[in-house]
Order: C-alpha cells, then structure tokens, then sequence
C-alpha cells in the first residue's frame, strides 16, 4: 500500500553510507575487503593520481555501505604518493566509518596510527587481523582493555580465511567517534586539541611542517579556508600558542607531538601486550624432516631431468606415462568415442595423432609428474616445519642460495607458462577447437561475401580476433596469472626485491623497482602506473623507460616461453640475455644522464607464507575478466583495422601489402625476417599481446628459422610500447618524455635486432 498522499513530495532515496578501510601495507586490507564486498568490487584511479583504489558495495542491516579500499600506509604525514592519496580519501570522503586495519603481531605500528586517525574525530573500528600469527608467536593483547582506552570496537579476524568477519559485521553499525588519549598533551603543545577545535589540528601542524604545497592546498580546499581561520596561528606560528614553551618553529611542536605519543604507545604496549613463549607448532621429528627434505630435493633433481632428457632425448618418467596413457587408454577410447560420434572430446583428451602432445590429459600427466614430486614436500615443511620456513626465508634472500631458488622457480613457471599454457592449452584450444570445428564449422554456415570475410576470413573478427584473444592469449595469460598469485601469495616477491637490490642499484634504481618490474610481466600498462611507489621522480622516469624498453607482458612471456618449449631452451635463454643485458645497459646508462639523487631502500619483509588455493583462485579469476574485459575490444579493434587495411586496395597493393611494402627494408632487409612480419610490429604498436600472438602464429607455421625466431623475439620485446601503455606514460611522463621515450625505442629496438641477427648467422649457432 502507498501511504504517500497526491501532492506529496517523494522522499529522497536515503543516502549511501561509506567505509574506509585504512591500514599499514601487508596487513590484509585487501582480503578483507574481498570478504565484505564479494563481487562488487570496483578498481579505479583516485581522480588526480594515478594510484588504484578499490570500491565495493556492502549491504549490512538494510543500510547500504560503500566501502573504499585505500593503499597501505605507515603513516597519514604523506611520504609517498599512497600515503597522501589515503590523507586526501579520508579528507575528501567524510566517511561514516573508518575501518583500520591492523596487523595484530605489531601493536606498537598498529597504535601510532590510531593515534593519528583518531584526530579526524569519525566514527572507527579497529580490526586486528592475523590474529592466529600473534597467537602462534606467544602474543596476547587485551582487546576488551584496548577497546576501553580508545573507546572504539575491537574485533579479531583471520581475513585469509574469513574468521573473525561476522563480529566485524556486528562491529561495523556500532562504530563510535574514540577517545583522544593525548587531549591534554595536545592542548599543553599547541594551545588547543582536535575536540575544541573540531579539526584534525596535530595532524595540520604536521602536514604543514612536510612542505608538499600541492598537498597542503587541497588539505585547505577539502576543510575549507574559514575553518582553518582559529588555528591558522598555530600552523603559521605567527604567534607562539600558549603552553608552546618557547616552541618557534613547526618542527619543534611536530617533536613534541612524536614525543607525546612515543610516551604513551610505551606505556600502551606495555599495559595491553603480553609477550609469552612460542605456541609449540606441530613440527616434524627429524627423521621425518629428513624424509621430507630428501623428497624435495629428489623433485627438484626430477624436474631437472626432465628438461635436460627433453632436449638431448633422454628416456624421463613423463615419456614413459605418455607412451602407457596413449598406448592403453588412447587407443582403447578412441574406438569407443568414434563409434559415439564424440570425435571432439577425444581430440580434446589426447589430442590428433600427428599432435598427441596438445591434448588436455597428455599434459595434465606432465604437470603432475613434474609439479607434484617437487610441490607437496615443499608444502608439507612449509605447514609442518617452523624451522624450514625460517631457513628458506634466509636462503631467499642471500645471493648464494637466493639465485638458485630463484632459478628453480623460473623453471616452474617456464613449465606452467611455456608448456601447459602455451603449447598444451594453446594447441588444444586454437589447432583442435577452434581450428578444427568452430571455425570450419562458422565458414560452412556463412554464405561467402563480406560478411564471411569480416567474421572468418584471413582478418576475421572470429578467425582472428577472438581465437588470438581466447584460444592464444587467455591460456597463456591464464597459467601465468595463477603462477604470480602464488609467488604473491607466498611472500616471495619481497625476498626477491631484496635479492635484486644490488643489481637495480646500477641502472639508478633500488630493490623497490623490482615489484613494478614483475607487475610489468603481467601488462607494462598496469606496472607503469604502479611506479608511483618509487620515491623520487628519477627513479620513476628509469623505471617507466626499462618496462616500455624491454619487460614482456604475460602475453610475449608467454610467447618467449611457448616458442623455446617447441625450439629449444638456447632460444629462451639468448632472448632473455639480450633483452636483460639491453636493460642493464639502458639502466646504467640512464643513471648516469637523468639527473637526481637515488632514494634509500627500507622495506617491509612480511612472513613467509604457505598460499591458499581458495585466494589464488579468486585473484586469477578476478585479473583474468579485468584482462578480457580490457583485451577482447581491442583485438575486435585491431583486427577491424586489419580487416580495412586488407580490403583497400591503392593501386596494386592492399594497405596491409603497402605496409610490409614500406617495411621491407627493416623487417627483410635488416632483421633478415620474412615480409609478413612486417603486420606483426604494427600488431604490436596497437597492443603488445596481439603482435605476440601474431609472432607466435609465425612461428607454430613454420614459417620462421630459430635464428628468425630469437631475433624477432628480442625486437619485439624491445619495441615500443603498445598504445595503451603509451597513453599512460603520457599522463604519467607528460607528452615531451612520452615521445622522447619512443623516440628512442624505436631505432634501438630494429639496431639491436639487426645487430643481434648478424652475429648469430656469423656465429653459426642457430640455423
């Protein structure tokens, strides 16, 4: 029934509460905000940066919340670009609830933060997560005593498994503006406190003592200019506020106030924190962990053999299982499959004949005879053996043992990339589905005309667009995506910044770069932006230049991995040689042009960590439809352009003929490859995975020598960024630095192709 009367103005819809979830890094931000939103998740820059935010939709007792995912923070006195983008969120915002986020191992990070968030006087609840870390470690914290001080809820939670989530959901509605436990001391420093004056004024004085001007007028802009005016006094120090005690400049009361807390979180930690002894894990005995060891390093001597049987043809324990699963369930299946008419599930299976290693169960038997001997030893001393954790923490990160694990893992994901991804999942899908039924299937159903052209011809939107986007780059993308969600997941990738520090250290960098640098081998466009962690302009422009320069996204990974799987493990390496010793030559010769001054490197080492299927499963599937959603359009678009291209005709010549035309003396006559590599490069410009994907067509044709194969690879690699990542550098770099950057690209990349070609012909290495 309508109880509203004609006439009657209609009730505005009532307005959506938020939620800002605020928290030091590697605290669990995230997983918790995956918990709290589900699918709802929306990823975008913060208007004027380029840093990523997260917002979702959560529904919570009939009131629905907008819930903002801010980067982690040490502090809310920006450093960084996160930091002052987090500053700006909370400002800008007005959110009904702040949710911090906390690491329940560190107490005393936890509470500094809390002291400067509650300076905003919103309502708060503080959650300490990895509470079963704290645990494991002996750590007791008074949670109840801790709520009373700060006058806020606070809830336990195990975000990676989602325990602790229905007290926060509880917690959440029930939020309340703390208590300032530093009022007085405040009022003694700078004459007033953030209760009197209904701003957040410790939090001002050090915001103005930073000396970021741009910072400091939007800090004007979001409070407003009339209700700065009491306090302007205190910022400006145009007058010394009563009780300063002499204090003349900002960065006397900004000691004053790190003293005053410093005071208190001593005397905090000690009252709240109770440190006892070590919950006994459940460690194996030492027999057993020698068992377990010898298991493990038997897997990696396994995998070792593997590759080295495969290329000098030596019997290994996954041709035997390959030569048995064919001989006595191939054969036996494919009699009783043909006569159901089910030809296409046994081509799926195992593959045709003259390809058997395309098909899906051939290559599961690979991956299991490879992965699993090496993977479940290594997962059962990393959940049963604290010790074993505690040294392979160590050895990740010392260069002696460092390196070889690191070689190890490059080996796993040469597997899982090159192998499954790029030639069993690739073969399957594009040689057997879509090359053998769907598209000959489609051809047969289209009448011939423009219409078959456009859909299924040579530069058909089917035949091309959608088989190189779902049949070449999603495998590849796919396999190489759960791989990096579990180096993330484990904590590797920060034992690895460590690792490679001494090395970025020579191209003007530090080990910092390295995480935009493995971003980079997922999508350049997406890494690029991420080099705002970096501290200083210099490194940023270094760092932006190498990733357009020479890091392959998922997609030419993949590619690289998938053509030396069917040529050889020489080509990879030589191709990753020459691309990594142009970066290191870029590097250190940029370091030496670009002027500034290099940044120290501290960071933050999180635990190592055994990863749960669960979450890299959802990162995968969450990147992977970010990447179809990002790469299906632009391949419909780029194929279109072929498409055109082919079908004008000047004169004698189609416009994709007038292309390979015009780069004939490049492609034929310099770097020595066929003229239809010419559409490649221009592939590429328009997007790097889509001129990879056209290589590795080339390539599976046969229509390349090794040689052609490495040097194409390297020139690619090297070639200027694709237009995404172009327009990014843009509003990154601005057009001038942009440009200069393609500018010079573009010759070193065909240079060193050129050069690379003829010293491999000379060399008489490869044929």
């Amino acid at each position: 029934m309508n109880d509203r009367l004609p006439g009657m103005p209609m009730s505005p819809a009532p307005k959506r509460k938020k939620i800002v979830l605020v928290g030091n890094p590697n605290v669990g931000k995230s997983a918790l905000f995956r918990h709290l939103t589900g699918r709802y998740a929306l990823v975008s820059n913060y208007p004027g940066t380029t840093v990523e935010i997260s917002r979702g939709r959560l529904v919570l007792e009939g009131i629905e919340y907008e819930v903002i995912d801010t980067p982690g923070v040490t502090s809310l006195i920006p450093q960084s670009e996160d930091e002052r983008v987090a500053c700006e969120v909370l400002l800008k915002e007005q959110p009904d609830v702040i949710v911090q986020v906390a690491d329940a191992k560190n107490l005393r990070r936890t509470l500094w933060l809390t002291l400067q968030l509650i300076e905003l006087r919103r309502p708060m609840v503080l959650v300490l997560n990895m509470a079963d870390e704290m645990r494991e470690r002996g750590i007791e914290i008074n949670a109840e005593a801790l709520a009373e001080l700060f006058g806020i809820p606070v809830v336990e939670t195990i975000a990676t498994y989602g325990y602790g989530l229905r007290h926060l959901l509880r917690a959440i509605p029930r939020a309340t503006v703390p208590k300032n436990p530093l009022r007085e001391q405040q009022r003694e420093v700078l004459g007033t406190s953030p209760e009197d004056a209904d701003l957040p004024v410790g939090l001002l004085v050090e915001w103005m003592e930073v000396g970021d001007a741009r910072f400091q007028r939007q800090v004007e802009q979001l409070l407003g200019r009339s209700r700065l005016s009491p306090v302007r006094p205190v910022l400006e120090l145009s007058s010394a506020p009563k009780g300063c005690h002499g204090c003349s400049t900002q960065r006397s009361l900004c000691r004053a106030l790190e003293h005053a807390r410093a005071q208190f979180l001593e005397q905090a930690v000690l009252t709240l924190r109770k440190e006892g002894s070590e919950r006994p894990r459940r460690e194996l005995t030492p027999s057993a962990f020698r068992v377990w060891m010898g298991l493990l390093f038997c897997g990696v001597g396994l995998l070792i053999w593997e590759e080295l049987g495969g290329r000098f043809f030596w019997p290994t324990p996954a041709m035997w299982l390959d030569q048995l699963l064919l001989r006595y369930v191939a054969e036996p299946a494919w009699a009783l499959l043909h006569a159901h008419r089910l030809d296409l599930v046994h081509h799926l299976l195992f593959g045709h004949p003259t390809t058997p290693e395309y098909g899906l169960l051939v290559g599961a038997v690979r991956v299991l005879v490879l992965l699993v001997p090496l993977l479940v030893p290594a997962f059962v001393l990393m959940r049963r053996s604290a010790r074993f954790l505690h040294q392979l923490g160590r050895w990740t990160r010392q260069p002696l043992t460092g390196l070889p694990i690191l070689g190890v893992i490059l080996l796993l994901v040469y597997e899982l990339v090159g192998y499954t991804g790029a030639q069993t999942l690739v073969g399957t899908l594009e040689d057997i589905l879509f090359g053998g039924y769907l598209i000959p299937w489609l051809r047969s159903l289209i009448p011939s005309g423009f219409l078959h052209e456009l859909l299924v011809g040579p530069y058909g939107l089917i035949s091309m667009g959608l088989t190189y986007a779902f049949a070449i780059i999603l495998p590849v993308v796919g396999t190489f995506f759960l791989a990096f969600g579990v180096l993330e997941d484990s904590g590797y990738l920060p034992r690895l910044a460590i690792l490679s520090d001494r090395l970025l250290r020579l191209m003007g960098l530090n080990g910092k770069a390295v995480l935009p640098m493995v971003l980079g081998l997922g999508c350049d466009t997406m890494a690029t932006m991420t080099t705002r962690i970096l501290n200083s302009p210099r490194e940023r422009l270094i760092a932006t230049l190498l990733l357009a320069l020479g890091i392959p996204c998922s997609a030419q990974l993949g590619v690289i991995l998938g053509i030396a799987a069917a040529y050889s493990p020489a080509v990879m390496l030589t191709v990753f040689g020459v691309v990594a010793s142009q970066l290191v030559l870029v590097g250190y010769l940029a370091a030496r042009v670009i002027p500034g001054e290099r940044s120290d490197f501290i960071f933050e080492l999180p635990p190592l960590r055994v990863p749960i299927l669960r979450n890299i499963l959802l990162k995968t599937g969450l990147r992977l439809r970010w990447f179809l959603g990002e790469v299906v359009p632009l391949f419909l678009l780029a194929t279109s352009v072929l498409f055109l291209l082919d079908q004008m005709r000047l004169g004698a010549r189609t416009g994709i003929e007038w292309i390979e035309h015009g780069l004939r003396p490049l492609v034929v006559g310099w770097l020595s490859l066929p003229a239809e590599a010419a559409r490649v490069f221009v592939m590429g410009f328009l997007r790097r995975d889509y001129g990879a994907a056209g290589l590795f067509d080339l390539a599976r044709q046969g229509a390349l020598t090794t040689t052609q194969v490495i040097v194409a690879l390297v020139t690619i690699t090297l070639f200027v960024p694709c237009l995404a990542n172009f327009l990014i550098i843009v509003r990154e770099q601005g057009w001038k630095r942009a440009l200069a950057i393609v500018g010079f690209i573009l010759p070193f990349a065909f240079a060193v192709g050129g050069i690379l070609g003829r010293l491999l012909k000379a060399l008489g290495v490869f044929s």
